[in-house]
């Protein structure tokens, strides 16, 4: 049985940015900069792109198909539906969920989040210091997942997989981890939502991205925002959605 499986989910009808997924970034669409990033991670059994069923994701699914990478199609709102059904695709016990908008997902913390879930057999784990936006994740175990879908079916539940973690803090068994330390406490955005994401991350891919080094190192992204506050300010002013009300 595939154990852990990182779940990519992403749409082509983002209201703030659509088609952001595609956006080339240094000549690569966003979404394929994250499943390169996904692979050099060896902790995972399998990746899966989690799409809504709609005809305007072909995009999106022809590009997972170049990249080998397994396909999930269901609800566009249900979000929680779709993970559960790309969870049973592969077989998974656990979920690392990833966000379509985040091209620069910390390797080294994806890795000790995964270990210390399952050293802890965890239903939840996530990280236990502020970290930029766009650089963290969770995981999750299936079987948890499973049992918040047939408790509720409030919208946003259904929507954001994890906000009943967070609204039910005693919930199962949650684990936290440490970040690394050249993420703890910066406020950097480093995620694909708007129109100044994408021209902030345009800059960081045309410095840290080559053909010998496609892989940006996200400690040097860091600290290259923190000695050129001009850059870092691009975004700066971006009001993220409050995905927990």
């Amino acid at each position: 049985m595939i154990d852990v499986a990182a779940v990519l989910q992403a749409r082509m009808t983002s209201t703030r940015l659509p088609g952001k997924s595609l956006c080339p970034l240094v000549g690569v669409p966003l979404v394929e900069h994250i499943i390169n990033r996904l692979k050099a991670v060896t902790d995972f059994d399998h990746i899966v792109l989690a799409v809504p069923d709609s005809p305007s994701e072909t995009p999106l699914i022809e590009t997972a198909q170049r990249l080998d990478v397994a396909i999930t199609k269901g609800p566009e709102e249900d979000v929680l539906q779709r993970f559960l059904m790309a969870a049973d695709q592969v077989k998974a016990r656990h979920i690392v969920r990833i966000c379509g908008d985040n091209p620069l997902i910390d390797r080294q913390l994806v890795r000790s989040l995964i270990q210390t879930h399952l050293a802890q057999n965890a239903d939840y784990t996530i990280t236990s210091d502020p970290i930029p936006l766009g650089t963290g994740t969770e995981v999750t175990k299936v079987d948890a997942l499973k049992q918040i879908a047939k408790t509720t079916t409030e919208p946003k539940y259904r929507e954001h997989v994890t906000t009943w973690f967070h609204d039910y803090p005693a919930t199962g068994v949650q684990s936290r981890v440490p970040a690394p330390a050249y993420l703890i406490n910066k406020s950097h955005r480093l995620t694909v939502d708007t129109e100044n994401d994408l021209i902030l991350m345009e800059k960081i891919f045309e410095n840290f991205c080559t053909s010998a080094s496609p892989l940006p190192d996200l400690e040097k992204v860091i600290e290259f925002l923190d000695t050129h506050p001009d850059v870092a300010q691009i975004n700066a002013s971006v009001h993220q959605k409050n995905w927990r009300t």
